[in-house]
């Protein structure tokens, strides 16, 4: 028995149909009972629901009213009090009939047919019951970054063990190499440091350095992950962070290092030393070849850093003191935090505010490591021998919840028309450093290839942004650094000249067009045209451009030119897309499962994003970021088990043959395909039905919005009117906007009859045929824009079967014209209306 429920929603139903008429029709029906409420959702309309399913055994509802996205939830859960709460249908007679004409016997006639739709749909429900799956409270946060470190914090703060996977040996990420930040010039380091330490001293983080991800297995809930830890080459609990290890006398005259350098590791004080040889003898017992020799008797011993090891003998030995270490360690290479600007040792740390302060051996440049020689430099003057040989460790990691932070990288334009290869010609973030107190030149602005002052300085903004051949987007950041550096020149060097070539400004912050105009004020030249190429003559260089507000080209001298380059993904997001998996946007950049209303969701249900992850944005949008995430993280893991309405997909072994289409097409990582049967992660599993559509033998089928289900809504809307196109809407724009149109009172003809489905991309080409058999006149479906289909791509792979259902409907002589797909916006009712009417036309 199926109990049909009318509203008449005051008058909003009732005043535009015939409700008596309804009645009637429906009477004729076999095996249903027909009431009717003025308001149904009211607690009186409930109780008669729910009074009704008790006292006439109902074994399903029919709710004839609103949307089911204004009250479908309150429906729900009452009609889940008796009864299982997926055996009901809704049919939408208010947005979609009454407000939708104004033909009142029009609005009746559709409503009848949609309600016959939705018996007839209900017909085919079954009890869809809930999984339980456990959950692991532990999460990881893979980027030990800005946004990865807040994140980190936010959710060891709600009683959560972390373990926070950093690829580098400290933690902080580009935000530590920054001088001050925009738009209130703070220091980036004052800022940064209580978060660097509080995250390190964390009772419920464990941070994991020099640690990259290998394998994402498992599912939501308990994932199983796979990590390697590089050896350090210094015992991470023994060292002290001291710094005797990396001792050094040199002193750069310009930031750039030419390559690797041997330091002399020890000086001899010639005035001090009596040529009485004593070294030299002791050198010659320790080493073959010894390091240090004396051709003649009382001669200054003469010193090959090539050949020494660093054993100390000579300095302990000498009686007169005459040997100072000044290099522990003699190898010098360009420095990877600095951007190769100034330089660092063998051992070394990365910075010296690193966290953690712990030292690390480059297992490429350290003499002992590569087998150059038995160097024992570091080893003897650690007070904590901390020196040692070490292995990677890799080991396994369960968690319920994944957060990805593994920031940006700058984009490299070497080869280019901007000529990077020249050592004045840097980056915005190579710039940073050199700014910075505790860069290579200690804050001094200095030009790599000499040392000098530069006293005329270009920014060349969006250099390998918003061009097709580099990054198509714009990377939303670079406008206000390149004002902040330019303004930090300017206001320690009034003298210099400071110009910068734009093509157009973006300013959109709090304080921050109040910031640019400052810049102005201080006199930073701004001038709008895009650089074409930057030409060099020796150290100087010569920037090509053009100035569209004056109508002409220019070419500018300069002493510096500073790069305001494209903002890409870094290598270790990359690998994550590739690793867990991911899907990244047209940017490379990972993808929101909808950048709206899900814009810290991947994808991959229980793994979230936050950060650059995501797209370039500022320090702040990161942090908010990062407390979106811990949000979202704290609701998916606050209970013991995960409950899952089982909606979801499920496989017939009987009749599934393995071939991995389902999985393929899968955005959710919901096959397991280990066993040997193939079977759905429910907890994976986010009910889009595209994997329906691929099977060979069907034997994956939706549990809800199952293919019968769609097809006996299409046989009993055609059953009463014939007359009809049927509009395959997804739940998530294309129906929205439909309601919206209601909700507006735009008018559009009642042929047209809506089927809800949960994506676009469910729909089969079958499906999309089977309503013509049936006497349709037309088949329109309304999917998403492109790019925001809220199960990722639905709507493209969607678009594809469209456009081999129209050859088949042409080759049936019906007329490919009378499918179409319409990208539509949960926000453009008038687009929807402008769809409908197109698709009747047609037909």
């Amino acid at each position: 028995m199926i109990g049909v429920f009318l509203c008449d929603c005051g008058t909003n139903i009732a005043g535009n149909m015939d409700m008596e008429y309804l009645k009637k029709e429906l009477a004729k029906e076999d095996n249903l009972i027909v009431h009717e409420s003025i308001f149904l959702c009211s607690q009186l309309g409930q109780d008669l629901i729910k009074e009704t399913i008790e006292k006439e055994k109902l074994d399903r509802v029919v709710i004839c009213s609103c949307s089911p996205k204004h009250h479908g939830d309150i429906f729900k859960e009452c009609i889940g009090e008796k009864m299982n709460p997926y055996l009901w249908e809704m049919a939408n007679i208010r947005e979609q009939c009454s407000w939708a004409t104004d033909n009142k016997e029009e609005a009746t006639q559709k409503a009848l047919a949609l309600i016959k739709g939705a018996i007839e749909a209900s017909r085919t429900l079954q009890e869809i019951g809930q999984a339980k799956v456990p959950v692991i409270k532990d999460v990881m946060v893979i980027g030990g970054g800005i946004a990865g470190m807040h994140a980190a914090l936010e959710v060891a703060d709600k009683g959560f063990h972390v373990h926070l996977v950093e690829q580098n040996p400290n933690i902080g990420g580009n935000m530590c190499k920054l001088d001050r930040t925009f738009p209130t010039d703070d220091c980036s380091m004052c800022t940064i440091s209580p978060i660097l330490n509080e995250t390190a001293m964390h009772k419920n983080i464990d941070i994991l350095t020099m640690t990259d991800v290998e394998d994402v297995s498992g599912h939501p809930g308990e994932y199983i992950v796979t990590v390697r830890s590089r050896p350090r080459y210094v015992d991470f609990t023994t060292c002290t962070g001291c710094g005797d290890c990396a001792k050094t006398d040199l002193v750069m005259e310009k930031p750039k290092l030419d390559g690797p350098l041997w330091l002399d590791r020890i000086k001899i004080h010639e005035d001090l030393c009596n040529g009485c040889g004593a070294c030299a003898k002791l050198c010659a017992k320790q080493n073959d070849p010894p390091a240090l020799t004396q051709k003649e008797k009382d001669a200054i011993p003469e010193y090959d850093t090539h050949k020494c090891v660093g054993c100390w003998v000579c300095v302990e030995k000498c009686p007169k003191k005459a040997i100072e270490i000044t290099n522990v360690c003699p190898i010098v290479v360009p420095s990877e935090f600095n951007l190769g600007l100034g330089f660092r040792k063998a051992i070394y740390v990365p910075d010296s505010q690193a966290v953690p302060l712990k030292y690390l051996r480059d297992p490429e440049t350290c003499l002992q490591l590569n087998g150059t020689m038995d160097c024992q430099g570091c080893t003897t003057v650690c007070k904590a021998k901390a020196p040692c040989q070490d292995t990677e460790e890799v080991r396994q990691l369960k968690v319920g919840a994944i957060v990805v932070a593994t920031g940006y990288e700058q984009y490299d334009l070497s080869g280019t028309e901007y000529n990077l290869e020249h050592p004045n010609v840097i980056t915005g973030l190579e710039l940073e450093r050199l700014i910075s107190p505790s860069g290579p030149t200690l804050g001094e602005l200095k030009r790599p290839s000499d040392g000098k002052i530069p006293q005329t300085v270009v920014f060349i903004q969006c250099a390998g942004s918003r061009d097709r051949r580099y990054a198509e987007y714009c990377s939303k950041i670079c406008c206000m650094y390149a004002t902040k550096n330019a303004r930090l020149i300017k206001a320690d060097h009034p003298e210099i000249d400071v110009t910068i070539c734009y093509i157009d400004l973006r300013a959109a912050g709090r304080g921050y067009e109040e910031y640019f105009d400052q810049a102005r004020e201080m006199g930073i030249r701004y001038i709008r045209g895009n650089v074409s190429e930057v030409l060099a003559d020796g150290d100087q260089l010569l920037v090509r451009t053009e100035n569209t507000l004056l109508n002409e080209p220019l070419l500018l001298e300069a002493d510096l030119v500073v790069l305001s380059t494209a903002l890409v993904p870094s290598q270790g997001t990359k690998h994550l897309i590739e690793t867990i998996p991911l899907v990244p946007g047209k940017d490379g950049f990972i993808a929101p499962v909808h950048v709206k209303i899900a814009p810290v969701d991947t994808a991959t249900t229980g793994i979230f994003i936050a950060g650059t992850a995501e797209a370039p944005k500022p320090i702040q949008e990161c942090i908010t970021d990062a407390g979106a995430v811990a949000s979202r993280v704290a609701t998916f893991l606050k209970d013991d088990q995960i409950t899952v309405d089982l909606v979801t997909s499920h496989i017939n072994p009987d009749i599934c043959i393995k071939c991995g289409e389902c999985n393929e097409i899968c955005n959710y990582d919901a096959i397991d395909t280990e066993g040997d049967i193939y079977e759905v992660v429910d907890v994976a599993c986010h009910a889009c039905g595209m994997c329906t559509t691929v099977c060979p033998t069907n034997a994956i089928e939706l549990r809800y919005f199952s293919d019968i289900q769609l097809e006996k809504a299409v046989d009993g809307i055609l059953e009463k009117d014939r007359d009809s196109v049927i509009a395959y809407c997804c739940s998530q724009c294309g129906y929205n906007a439909a309601d919206l149109a209601g909700t507006a009172k735009m008018r559009y003809s009642p042929e047209v009859k809506i089927v809800r489905v949960p994506c676009s991309g469910r729909v089969t080409i079958p499906q999309m045929l089977y309503p013509f058999t049936k006497g349709a006149k037309g088949v329109m479906i309304g999917a998403c824009l492109e790019g925001q289909c809220h199960y990722i791509d639905g709507n493209i792979k969607e678009k594809e079967k469209v456009a081999l259902a129209k050859q088949i409907l042409d080759l049936m002589g019906i007329g490919g014209e009378k499918l179409e797909l319409f990208n539509i916006s949960s926000a453009e009712g008038a687009k929807f209306v402008e769809s409908a009417e197109k698709m009747v036309s047609r037909c």
